[in-house]
């Protein structure tokens, strides 16, 4: 099972979710389901970088990738 981890602000917390078939990296913008509705945050550990057995499951999905936000 995959897992990466977001955040939704710059320094926040971060939040593990299963990125299910898509292919996120570093940096990437996503959408996630959470039981309070969508929110949007950035890719903060890449899919393989975190140890399965260090999250509690199950995890909640990535709904999308998100184009990158303009400057």
């Amino acid at each position: 099972m995959a897992i990466v981890g977001v955040r939704f602000l710059p320094t926040g917390k971060v939040h593990y979710f299963d990125p299910g078939e898509l292919a996120l990296e570093v940096g990437d913008r996503v959408e996630v389901q959470e039981d309070s509705g969508t929110r949007r945050g950035s890719v903060a550990i890449a899919p393989g970088q975190v140890l399965y057995s260090e999250v509690k499951s199950p995890l909640p999905p990535v709904v999308r990738k998100l184009a990158p936000e303009s400057t």
